[in-house]
């Protein structure tokens, strides 16, 4: 069995004067939201071996925050990561070799909640998983959904849960 954990960053502030929308910050309520997910990955002993995340200052701060314990070869920082839609990230995730079986994704909407909702087998889904991202992905929401397939052939998975702020 493979994971697949899609974590939208955490709260941000607006744009400031003079800054872009790749250098907005966390506030303090994201910080918090994202330790909490942090929190709540590690006390349910969730294994992270890969991590993609945006080079976004937000999405950044935000695996930061989680505090997990991933070796630094195997997390990517990128711009490819940042704004992508949910084929660009399915495409990256297809590339994985088989031996890697928990991959985070920190990123953005749309992107990320058009990765779960193109990937989740309803049949095969928790009911209040489903209930919990239909139509609403905000700031700070892990969706963990688990397949059988091999990466590179990753169709569809099972939405387990759902994390909301």
């Amino acid at each position: 069995m493979h994971t697949l954990l899609v974590l939208r960053h955490a709260e941000t502030e607006h744009t400031r004067p003079g800054s872009t929308d790749h250098d907005r910050r966390l506030t303090p309520r994201g910080q918090d939201q994202a330790g909490a997910v942090g929190l709540w990955l590690r006390e349910g002993g969730q294994r992270v071996d890969r991590v993609f995340c945006s080079s976004a200052l937000r999405a950044r701060q935000t695996f930061e925050a989680l505090g997990l314990t991933v070796p630094e070869e195997q997390v990517e920082i990128s711009d490819e990561f940042y704004n992508a839609d949910g084929d660009t990230v399915l495409e990256r995730v297809r590339e994985l070799n088989d031996t890697v079986d928990h991959v985070l994704v920190v990123g953005h909407a749309p992107g990320l909640p058009s990765l779960v909702d193109e990937l989740i087998d309803p049949a095969a889904s928790d009911p209040q998983a489903l209930a919990a991202v239909d139509n609403h992905f905000p700031a700070g929401t892990l969706a963990v959904l688990r397949t059988s397939d091999d990466w590179a052939r990753l169709g569809s998975a099972a939405l387990v849960t759902v994390r909301l702020p």
